[in-house]
């Protein structure tokens, strides 16, 4: 979404009244899948829980879940003109691939991140809008983690386990790496000197 949608968004939702907030965030956050929105007052602010869930349709042979809850408390700052946004984040990632060549993989973890920012409040940056950058930069961030850690990780694992060479040039390398440790390992002995 462009900074000018995002305006014209949010300006459209001033209009709007109370009772559509929550539903008007829901729509701004979606990304595709399903989402709900519920706040609720505080002594001192509001909070607020985002719940997305997008499913895989299967298609390319992988189906999978992204569940996101995103509980966010605004405590508002004497001023007005600034708010402290305090937001935890959990994912819980679910993927199953089915591939002829490789055969069924499941996968499914979770992961929780918190984040807390001073934002200003004004006409054009007002908390609806503070929160939806947070909430997407928080996605993105766990996003980028699962993809660069998790899903790096296993498939380092997988591909130890498995193996494309031939089991005859498995064994010829296992013999050779034997051989060099020897060498080395002799070359080790004969360079200590000796008390």
């Amino acid at each position: 979404m462009t900074e000018q949608q995002l305006d014209c968004a949010l300006d459209l939702m001033r209009r709007l009244p109370p009772q559509q907030i929550e539903k008007n965030l829901s729509d701004l956050i979606d990304l595709g899948g399903v989402s709900s929105v519920y706040l609720w007052d505080l002594d001192h602010g509001f909070a607020g829980v985002i719940l997305i869930k997008k499913a895989g349709d299967g298609s390319k042979k992988i189906k999978g879940c992204w569940d996101s809850i995103h509980v966010v408390e605004v405590q508002e700052k004497s001023s007005g003109r600034t708010a402290h946004y305090k937001l935890t984040s959990t994912v819980m990632l679910w993927l199953q691939t089915n591939k002829t060549g490789s055969g069924t993989m499941n996968l499914g973890g979770s992961l929780t991140r918190q984040m807390e920012k001073d934002e200003t409040v004004s006409d054009s940056s007002p908390h609806i809008a503070n929160i939806g950058r947070l909430v997407e930069d928080m996605e993105n961030k766990i996003r980028s983690t699962l993809n660069e850690i998790y899903f790096g990780k296993t498939k380092d694992i997988v591909n130890g386990l498995r193996s494309i060479d031939a089991i005859p040039d498995n064994i010829k390398f296992r013999q050779l790496q034997r051989e060099l440790s020897q060498v080395l390992t002799q070359r080790q002995i004969y360079l200590q000197p000796e008390n």
